[in-house]
């Protein structure tokens, strides 16, 4: 998702971004409230103003869900947990939050302050609603927003993971039972669950003719039991890799290229004797020291004509800080940078001496063998 996203902004330090799919909801909103919604209950509005109307409110709308969202990240981030972004995107807005909450607690006050804030915004385009009766360029604007915001919080207080409401119930069950795995489960079922109630729902609408209401729900409700089962199984992964070592993970079993080996000699004495993706390259065999990684992809975007006479230090990317990882980091924590760099491989070092290296089919393997014996 965040590859495909625009950046807006920043807000206490929380970066805001536009998923493209975004656009695809900003677009139907739109249209319903420019072409039915504000015509239907202001006819006599020229198009200029009835154009004006309809941004603001769909400009509020989502502020209201970013509010939402923020509310849920500052909490985080008060527990002392990581919020990078917030993005908005087709089905509302998520923010990436680093880890899980360490306690039940900090769980349900994470999770309820989010339709919290809704009710609270409900409340604050009610009031505005009230004072404003009789005039109907803001009555009307501020009583939908009201309505919405009322929908946002008692939709998202639904008891099904990945929703703030299964996350309060996932703090319930986790405080009951001690178990975060176990919580998880039955909290991401509920999800599955009411996911598939939704899709029902929506089906049934699209059979009794409301077509376009129907695929919304239908899509809504895939998303919401794709989203429970993905959740689940992220936390059956990290529970299995808690407490594991890069040291424990690493290949230490690399082959070092050095900055003056050509690159017909990488392919044919090291990519085709060795099978491996990737190897570190050193300035020299003496001093050892790292320079970067060269993937076999760096070596082909240089002309086969030439690989006789470029060398690897001519290619190689210079090995980053992001790149780096100690050996006594937490796998956990290796992927996750990973992902969040986008990074295919972690140089491990020790000492600040080459150590080895790690990618995800290295942690995935050392999972799979290790379960074998659990």
């Amino acid at each position: 998702m965040f590859k495909s996203s625009i950046k807006l902004f920043k807000i206490f330090g929380i970066e805001i971004r536009l998923d493209y799919s975004w656009f695809i909801i900003f677009a139907l909103f739109t249209y319903y409230f420019g072409f039915f919604y504000f015509p239907s209950v202001l006819p006599e509005l020229n198009k200029g103003l009835l154009a004006l109307i309809t941004i603001i409110t769909v400009i509020l709308f989502f502020t209201s869900v970013l509010i939402h969202e923020m509310s849920h990240s500052l909490v985080a981030r008060k527990k002392g947990i990581p919020v990078e972004r917030i993005t908005l995107f087709l089905f509302g807005g998520m923010a990436q939050i680093e880890k899980e909450p360490e306690t039940p607690f900090s769980e349900f006050i994470m999770a309820i302050v989010g339709p919290a804030a809704s009710f609270v915004l409900a409340i604050f385009f009610g009031i505005i609603w009230f004072f404003t009766r009789g005039f109907a360029l803001v009555e009307e604007p501020v009583k939908y927003l009201a309505i919405i915001n009322v929908v946002l919080g008692v939709f998202n207080i639904l008891p099904g993971y990945p929703l703030d409401g299964g996350r309060v119930l996932r703090s319930i069950i986790w405080k009951t039972t001690g178990s975060l795995k176990r919580a998880t489960f039955i909290a991401s079922t509920a999800g599955r669950v009411l996911g598939f109630m939704i899709i029902a729902v929506g089906i049934f609408f699209i059979f009794v003719g409301n077509f376009l209401n129907g695929v919304w729900l239908a899509f809504i409700g895939w998303f919401l039991q794709s989203s429970a089962q993905t959740g689940y199984r992220q936390i059956v992964f990290e529970t299995s890799i808690k407490g594991i070592k890069v040291g424990e993970v690493v290949n230490e079993n690399i082959v070092d290229v050095t900055s003056d080996t050509t690159i017909q000699n990488l392919v044919d004495d090291y990519f085709m004797k060795y099978r491996f993706g990737r190897f570190p390259v050193v300035e020299n065999l003496k001093s050892r020291k790292l320079v970067g990684v060269i993937s076999i992809h760096d070596a082909k975007e240089v002309p086969r004509e030439k690989w006789q006479y470029v060398k690897v230090g001519d290619v190689v990317k210079k090995i980053s800080e992001k790149e780096k990882v100690d050996i006594s980091m937490e796998v956990s924590e290796a992927i996750k940078r990973m992902i969040k760099n986008d990074l295919s491989h972690l140089v491990v070092m020790s000492g600040g001496k080459l150590k080895g290296m790690i990618t995800k089919s290295d942690v995935m393997h050392f999972i799979e063998v290790r379960s074998e014996f659990h």
